[in-house]
């Protein structure tokens, strides 16, 4: 039985998607161009080695260690953080052990919703494995409009984007009837 308060959250939330939903596509920014060599017909051999390894020394952390990074400063236990995320053990386990461990589009963003994380540091911890939201995907915009309000409960996104046919964050176990 859905209540009042239920029917209102998901009419301000087809609010937001019809506010913010590009429908135009992709939009394509131009790309400079470096040239590594003094010749412009052929880059330099050690120009390139200098530069590949001048990237590798700036590195940024991966999801995984910026994952353990935020649970450790928000003083939250990983268990605790991997319960309400929907993810089990031996996912979590896996995601902490290797350090290059790509996850889920969705398995990021319910880390960073269990996290209480804000857009800007959302946005930070889905780049390290990959990905980034998007106005012109509507699961994306709903997420967006929770962390917004400052709602961080998975099962209550889960239900808004199960709602519109969109695909779970994580393990999601439907609310019961209260």
């Amino acid at each position: 039985m859905r209540d009042e308060r239920y029917d209102r959250l998901t009419l301000e939330i087809d609010a937001y998607i019809r506010q913010y939903l590009c429908s135009e596509g992709p939009r394509y920014s131009s790309f400079a161009t470096y040239r590594l060599g003094t010749d412009a017909t052929e880059p330099s051999i050690g120009g390139a080695r200098w530069a590949l390894d001048f990237l590798l020394e700036k590195l940024e952390p991966t999801f995984s260690e910026s994952l353990m990074e935020l649970i450790e400063k928000k003083g939250r236990t990983p268990a605790e953080i991997y319960t309400k995320a929907g993810v089990t053990k031996s996912h979590f386990a896996k995601i902490k052990a290797d350090k290059d461990y790509h996850p889920s589009k969705e398995t990021a963003l319910a880390f960073a919703v269990v996290l209480h994380l804000g857009l800007k540091e959302t946005a930070e911890l889905i780049k390290r494995a990959g990905y980034a939201l998007s106005h012109s995907n509507e699961s994306d915009l709903i997420v967006e409009y929770f962390i917004t309000k400052g709602i961080y409960n998975v099962d209550s996104i889960n239900e808004q984007l199960c709602l519109r046919s969109h695909k779970p964050l994580t393990n999601w176990r439907k609310l019961k009837d209260e």
